[in-house]
């Protein structure tokens, strides 16, 4: 059996805090949150400032940040994926016709993590940054992919005790979340009804690959005050199709994205 080592560990720790926080992070912050002696965090946090990996926001607070070796590193791992190289110009030539955010994700050990964010100008203001991870439940991206898998399955991997609210919207009860699902399946489009943000709607599709499996989903992201009939209609098919075309890019050979 290998032996994990303990400091390597802690660097990844610190790595995954710091990248899920929207403010940088103090000595003491991240010291007590990890549970680590703050005189480790310190030769830990400046051992990664020296390498690149974090920066020092604010030298008067003694706050930290991603750096940019840690951009780099994350940004070798997106051109390794396949479905970026395919996904990416579609996802920003959909963002020029709808003129919102567009979102490319991909489900990891049962969360949404993001990987490309599309943005016009006048962009859709959301929580959501790259690399960073949502649960599936929530958000049009996630549930989007929840629906290609079978009802039986859904229920292996979710129960009525792990469906957390983030906004009082958010579907919280597992009958409910399959009745959604299968609605999703009918349509064939995910909506995302301001469940993980509270001023956010989002629809979204799957992505599939040549095995016929959802390997990522992308969506589109408006203010809930601005969503319309007409623009539902409009998004819902222009997320589709762009969804479809990246499929046929990977192999994917089947006419419609639920089956």
């Amino acid at each position: 059996m290998v032996r994990l080592n303990k400091s390597a560990l802690r660097v990844t720790e610190i790595l995954s805090l710091i990248s899920k926080s929207q403010e940088s992070l103090t000595i003491s912050e991240v010291s007590t949150t990890l549970d680590i002696p703050k005189s480790s965090t310190f030769n830990l946090l400046y051992t990664l400032v020296e390498k690149d990996f974090l920066e020092i926001d604010d030298d008067k607070l003694k706050t930290f940040k991603l750096g940019l070796k840690s951009f780099e590193v994350g940004t070798s791992y997106l051109q390794d994926r396949k479905v970026s190289q395919v996904a990416v110009p579609l996802v920003e030539k959909l963002m020029s016709e709808v003129k919102n955010t567009v979102f490319l994700a991909v489900e990891d050990k049962n969360e949404l993590v993001y990987l490309n964010k599309s943005e016009p100008l006048n962009e859709v203001r959301t929580t959501a940054k790259l690399g960073s991870r949502m649960p599936m439940y929530c958000t049009g991206l996630g549930k989007a992919i929840l629906a290609t898998y079978s009802n039986e399955h859904i229920k292996t991997k979710f129960s009525n005790e792990n469906l957390k609210a983030v906004t009082k919207y958010t579907i919280t009860n597992i009958n409910d979340l399959i009745k959604d699902l299968e609605m999703i399946r009918s349509r064939g489009y995910s909506i995302d009804n301001r469940e993980s943000e509270e001023k956010l709607f989002c629809l979204a599709a799957p992505i599939y690959d040549f095995s016929e499996k959802a390997i990522a989903t992308i969506s589109i992201a408006t203010l809930y005050s601005e969503i319309t009939e007409d623009k539902i209609e409009e998004y819902s098919r222009k997320v589709r199709e762009t969804a479809l075309n990246i499929s046929r890019k990977l192999g994917f050979m089947k006419k419609d994205l639920y089956f």
